[in-house]
């Protein structure tokens, strides 16, 4: 009875046994262990003890494939696992052929015992997260014919056991951070067909041999930091049909040519990004590249003029820019006869010359971009869809537009071009892009541009545009993007969306134009705008509290406009970028935005306060008004200080008035001011026979600046002609705005006021503090104040009595008149304590006559505080 039992248990213990996993299981359950999220669940809820195949391989788990009771393969490509892996459990998976885990967020390492997986021929762990170095052992992968392992954070060098991959046909190491020089043996790799090295920081020069493997079709070896001389060799004998060696720091073999000559296998060849130089093509050269398709020789040192490449008959792509190239474009890249030539990207050289027809069929895409190209725009632009003209020297108007085709992308900024932009729409309906910024066109904005259907980005900026802001324009439904600044547009934003409607505006700049009127209040409808713009404009009114509704704005210029009222509050929390200062705003500046500097809100802004900012005039310590009292003691060190100051100023003065009387003995300046008023006034105006400050009118000021026949007169003909006196070379009497010497003027005569038509230019006003007219300014008695590198200030009384002060500005300070009354402009917005404010401007009809009109500030010159009663007595 005993045995028949011990038999029995005997046979359910061995039948038990045969219903465990499998050990390629256990190792897969291993493997499980390590995966800390599956966002899909193909993982985690197929691979379980539930779902187990006790005939050895468990084909019914996700990514599994089974070879009979094994598994040959391990695929879990592309399913965003978070995972810290074991390599290593994958060596007890003895028929393992396929492991392929690429796209996901894995970390790991390459394990040591790599060499065990006997049976792997392809092995793709590309962006994940694996780091470290490869082990030696890998070399042992003798049957390996697919290593993947781009788009990691491996590193170190590559080990000489890698000529272990006797039948690798496809090595992809890229886009990691190998480094050092290139194992030889690398080059003995005769079965591969697929190489790519690129974007890792392998050094030293690229080893010799690769042109050997007769079955090498792509070699790329780009963005590393191999340096040495091109091997001609290579390029002469090879068969790959892909070489791309761009971004390294590569040099010509020869100092004459590029390369000795071309294998016609090469269909793709990229060397930008070097440091090759010479020129292009020898005499000889002529078919060096005649069976390439693709010639990327951008960024490098390569001189002299361009061939025609009218031998290069399957030439799709030519990219030459960033070199040195000269002369002119060759006509027969542009007419296209012979050529297959789609793309062509010439910028950033010094070629010249006009382009007065592009006749290609087959162009699609060109580039002459920041070059010396003259002339007017081109007639015709074939099939050009893509057009690249910027930074040139183009010039004339935009008429020639009307013959152009079908384009969808137009740069012309940075040149000379000027005049209206043309109402023309049909050939641009496919336009999503143009840039005409940086030039001199002028009129309004044309209302063609809101019939292109497809125009996603505008720039007009800094032109001579004026007229009112088109509403249109911002409700266009395709618009991403309008810069607009540096214009003189005027009148107000008006804005008036229709309920329903969608805008995609992402940026919007009319910075620095003469808009007016109110911030609209239905810029809160635009959910999507990024970046918002209106500084240096006439803006004025409060700021709607529905900007907070701009949740997407990342970056927000207000500056230089007329502001007034509290910040916003819950301004949208994404603003990396705020400015605010040169404005009237008042209150408190809200919580959210305490987080940007003090000069996002001032200069400007006297009567907002930023709590916990730092001191200054704008705003107080703390921002609070109401802090502790300064202690007596502190109060009293200030007052006596301030007297002991002033004492010290006095004795000052009395030394310097001391010093003075001794260096200019009385009975000297009594002789000359007794003679000064001697002499008899040849216009008639007798001399003033006491004590006055210099007075003299505009038009006064216009005569010493010009005769009748248009001659400078100079300061001494200037005083002689009316006080019949004139000073020697050595006198301090002489003035004018170009005089080197200044002095007080009290012992002067007063000048006669002529008839008031001399000033026959135009007089502007900033604001409506004070109004006159020419005529009355030329009336306008003037006392010199100063004088200054700029030119000469005077103190001009009005016939109301007011005072202000008039520089007169020297020849040659003033810019063009557009220009200078946008700065003028500018500058009347600015509102500090410590900046005069600017009233006006006079502009006349010649050089000479400039004048810029702005408050009298006394009580003078420290000059005239000093040494005024020394020149009266």
């Amino acid at each position: 009875m005993n045995l028949s039992r011990l038999l029995l248990l005997s046979l359910f213990f061995l039948s038990a046994m045969g219903q465990l996993p499998s050990q390629d299981i256990l190792a897969l359950l291993e493997f499980k262990k390590g995966i800390k999220h599956d966002p899909t669940g193909y993982v985690l809820e197929s691979w379980n003890e539930e779902s187990i195949d006790f005939n050895g391989c468990p084909s019914s788990w996700n990514g599994i494939v089974c070879n009979g009771e094994n598994v040959a393969g391990v695929v879990l490509d592309n399913l965003g696992l978070s995972a810290d892996v074991d390599l290593s459990v994958f060596a007890n998976l003895t028929l393992l052929v396929k492991l392929s885990m690429a796209n996901n967020s894995i970390t790991g390492k390459i394990p040591d015992n790599v060499g065990d997986f006997k049976s792997l021929q392809f092995m793709d762990v590309s962006n994940n997260l694996f780091s470290s170095s490869l082990p030696p052992g890998i070399g042992k992968l003798g049957r390996l014919r697919n290593l993947s392992l781009a788009g990691n954070n491996f590193s170190g060098s590559l080990p000489d056991s890698i000529s272990g991959f006797v039948s690798i046909q496809s090595l992809d190491l890229s886009r990691n951070s190998f480094s050092g020089p290139l194992p030889m043996s690398l080059a003995r790799l005769n079965n591969l067909v697929y190489l790519n090295l690129s974007s890792n920081e392998f050094t030293k020069r690229i080893p010799k041999g690769f042109e050997l493997i007769s079955s090498l079709q792509v070699f790329d070896l780009h963005g590393n930091m191999f340096d040495g001389h091109l091997d001609g060799l290579f390029f002469l004998e090879t068969n790959a049909s892909h070489v791309d060696i761009s971004g390294n720091m590569l040099v010509s073999s020869s100092s004459q040519r590029l390369l000795p000559g071309m294998s016609g296998s090469i269909k793709l060849l990229n060397l930008s990004h070097n440091q090759l130089s010479g020129s292009l093509l020898n005499g000889g050269d002529v078919q060096l590249f005649a069976s390439v398709k693709v010639l990327d020789l951008s960024y490098n040192r390569l001189s002299g003029e361009l061939p025609g490449f009218d031998f290069a008959y399957e030439l799709q792509v030519l990219r030459l820019s960033n070199n040195k190239f000269s002369g002119s474009v060759p006509n027969d890249l542009l007419k296209g006869d012979s050529l297959l030539l789609n793309e062509l990207d010439l910028s950033a050289n010094n070629l010249s010359g006009p382009i007065s027809m592009i006749m290609s069929t087959t162009l699609r895409v060109l580039d002459l971009s920041s070059n010396a190209l003259v002339g007017e725009l081109p007639l015709v632009t074939g099939s050009c869809a893509v057009l690249h003209l910027s930074n040139n020297r183009f010039e004339g108007n935009l008429t020639r537009m009307v013959k152009w085709g079908d384009i969808e992308y137009l740069d012309l900024s940075q040149n000379h071009l000027t005049g209206p932009i043309p109402e023309i729409a049909p050939q641009f309906l496919r336009l999503n892009y143009l840039n005409l910024s940086h030039n001199s066109l002028t009129s309004s904005l044309p209302k063609v541009i809101t019939q292109y259907p497809k125009l996603r980005v505008l720039d007009l900026s800094s032109n001579q545009l004026d007229g009112s802001m088109s509403t249109d324009l911002l409700m266009s439904p395709t618009l991403q993007e309008i810069h607009l600044e540096n214009n003189s547009l005027d009148g107000a934003i008006v804005f008036s969306p229709p309920s329903n409607s969608k805008s995609n505006l992402q940026v919007i700049d009319l910075s620095h134009n003469q808009l007016d009127g109110y911030f609209p209040d239905r810029f809160d409808s635009l959910s999507g705008l990024r970046v918002l713009n209106l500084a240096g404009n006439n803006l004025s009114g409060s700021l709607p509290s529905s900007m907070a509704d701009m949740s997407s704005l990342i970056s927000l210029d207000l500056s230089e406009n007329h502001f007034t009222g509290p910040l916003p509050n819950n301004l949208s929390e994404n603003i990396g970028s705020f400015n605010v200062s040169y404005n009237d705003l008042s209150g408190v500046v809200p919580e959210n935005l305490r987080r940007f500097p003090s000069s996002s809100f001032y200069p400007g802004n006297n009567r907002l306060r930023l709590p916990n900012g730092p001191p200054g005039p704008n705003n107080p310590r703390g921002g609070h008004s109401g802090g502790k009292p300064i202690k007596t003691i502190v109060k009293v060190v200030v007052i006596v200080a301030c007297v002991i100051a002033l004492l010290i100023l006095i004795m000052l003065a009395i030394f310097i008035l001391y010093i003075r009387t001794r260096s200019n003995p009385p009975s000297q300046v009594t002789n000359t001011g007794a003679r000064r008023h001697s002499q008899t006034n040849p216009s008639g105006t007798s001399g003033a026979g006491k004590a006055g400050a210099l007075v003299v009118s505009a038009e006064d000021l216009v005569a010493s600046k010009k005769g009748p026949s248009s001659e400078i007169i100079s300061p001494d003909e200037k005083i002689a002609a009316v006080t019949g006196f004139s000073p020697a070379k050595h006198s301090h009497l002489s003035w004018s705005p170009e005089s080197g010497d200044s002095f007080a003027a009290e012992t002067l005569a007063r000048l006669e006021v002529g008839s008031p038509d001399r000033l026959v230019g135009d007089l502007y006003f900033l604001d409506d503090t004070i109004t006159m007219t020419p005529e009355e300014l030329s009336r306008a008695p003037a006392e010199v104040l100063g004088r200054s590198s700029h030119g000469t200030s005077y103190r001009a009384t009005l016939d109301s009595g007011v005072f202000i002060t008039v520089k007169w500005l020297r020849e040659g300070v003033a810019k063009q008149r557009k220009e200078f009354a946008k700065e003028a402009k500018k500058f009347a917005n600015i509102r500090h304590p410590n900046v005069v404010g600017l009233r006006g401007y006079y502009w006349g009809p010649t050089q000479h006559e400039k004048l810029i009109l702005s408050d009298y500030i006394s009580p003078g010159s420290l000059a005239s505080f000093l040494y005024g009663k020394i020149l009266i007595s």
